[in-house]
């Protein structure tokens, strides 16, 4: 699992995967070399409701090696 911005070590294709590591439906895909950085995912906010209150958490999905 690799975050936007950091330097991609290995050569290979690049798919978004959930906070989690799962799939996401039509998740983006790149093909990178070696050197480059990795693009940008747009963060977004989930509202978290237990025992009675609620939290607001930003969250970014991240980057995993298909190929």
């Amino acid at each position: 699992m690799f975050k936007s911005g950091e330097t991609v070590n290995v050569n290979g294709t690049y798919a978004e995967a959930g906070h989690g590591g799962g799939k996401v439906k039509r998740g983006q895909r790149v093909e990178l070399q070696e050197g480059s950085t990795f693009p940008e995912l747009k963060p977004y906010t989930i509202e978290i409701s237990h025992g009675g209150g609620t939290k607001t958490r930003n969250r970014q999905h991240q980057w995993k090696l298909v190929k």
